[in-house]
């Protein structure tokens, strides 16, 4: 492992190292990102050199990549020759690899709507799991997914009415203004190009009183802080968990957000936040992080039953998820 050998110490210092809390971050981060490539050193440093991203923060705190997708290249047209055996697979046994976490979406969203002939968008449904579900529920349910071979396998498998046009669009904006009960974007928030604007256009479409729910890693929370330690001790030989939280890829990861900026970004866009909570979950199996943290076959399968055992007794909370009401 890059930097296994450093574990057991670098965990001591996490679990007695105490973080400050921040206080309210008044940037605005679409901005930021922005002004970037004309004006970097003004608005934002760079704090991380990882493998496959640069990592900016702001003075506010904020941290994000340089890296934006070419949306404006992204046809609205299925391709339907994009979804391989290869890919199809990657969807089932990965993507969706944890069943119980689309099950767990769907129960989270029946504690504040009644979701029987509510009509319910989900922003980068992938594989259309969570949809499927909420469609069994008697939810009338729409996705977007930009990804050509996970919008095909969605619609074909599930079918579902899958849209390639991105929220911001004048599709949803002008044709579903204040029409959806609830807009839901699970690990998505943080792989945008322009996150407010994606989320005030999530908003606009939601009627009064509609809810937004979102989930995405969190900044504030034993992985991301692990990396920050490592690299800075490391002087950023040994990145560790930073390397598996950004990416300057096509649907990368471009920001991680602490809880506290979440609940301001809420409440900036006219949402009061219902529920704020971290919690456990990993979106892959095991091994698809360890493969990005160790880069060896070999330490990948010697550790990966040290790693089910460590997380069968220690439930690291390393996402949040949000809930808010517009108002």
């Amino acid at each position: 492992m890059r930097g296994d050998s450093c574990f057991p110490w670098f965990m001591s210092f996490f679990f007695f190292h105490r973080v400050k809390s921040a206080p309210m971050n008044k940037e605005n981060l679409d901005a930021l990102k922005n002004a970037l490539k004309e004006h970097p050193a003004e608005r934002a440093r760079l704090r991380y050199k990882l493998k496959n991203a640069n990592v900016y923060v702001s003075k506010g705190g904020y941290h994000f990549t340089d890296y934006l997708d070419p949306l404006e290249e992204i046809s609205p047209e299925i391709n339907a020759s994009e979804l391989s055996d290869q890919e199809a697979a990657y969807i089932e046994t990965q993507l969706q690899a944890n069943s119980q976490k689309f099950k767990h979406q769907v129960e989270t969203l029946k504690k504040y709507l009644s979701i029987e002939n509510a009509q319910v968008l989900d922003i980068g449904c992938g594989g259309g799991l969570f949809l499927s579900l909420l469609k069994q529920e008697g939810v009338l349910v729409v996705g977007i997914e930009l990804s050509d071979s996970r919008a095909y396998y969605a619609a074909t498998k599930h079918g579902l009415e899958i849209h390639k046009r991105p929220i911001e669009s004048d599709y949803w904006q002008k044709g579903y203004k204040g029409f959806f009960d609830a807009v839901t974007l699970w690990d998505v928030i943080e792989h945008v190009n322009f996150p407010l604007r994606t989320l005030q256009s999530a908003v606009n479409v939601l009627k009064k009183g509609g809810l937004l729910l979102i989930d995405t890693p969190c900044r504030d929370s034993f992985y991301h802080q692990v990396g920050e330690i490592t690299y800075r001790l490391s002087r950023g030989k040994y990145p560790t968990f930073l390397n598996a939280m950004y990416s300057s890829h096509l649907f990368g990861h471009k920001q991680i957000f602490s809880t506290t900026e979440m609940k301001d970004i809420f409440a900036s866009s006219s949402l009061e936040v219902v529920e704020l909570q971290k919690f456990h979950e990993l979106s892959f199996p095991y091994d698809f992080y360890l493969k990005k943290l160790l880069h060896s076959e070999v330490l990948v399968n010697i550790s990966l039953p040290l790693v089910r055992a460590f997380f069968s007794l220690f439930k690291i909370r390393n996402k949040m998820l949000v809930i808010g009401r517009k108002i």
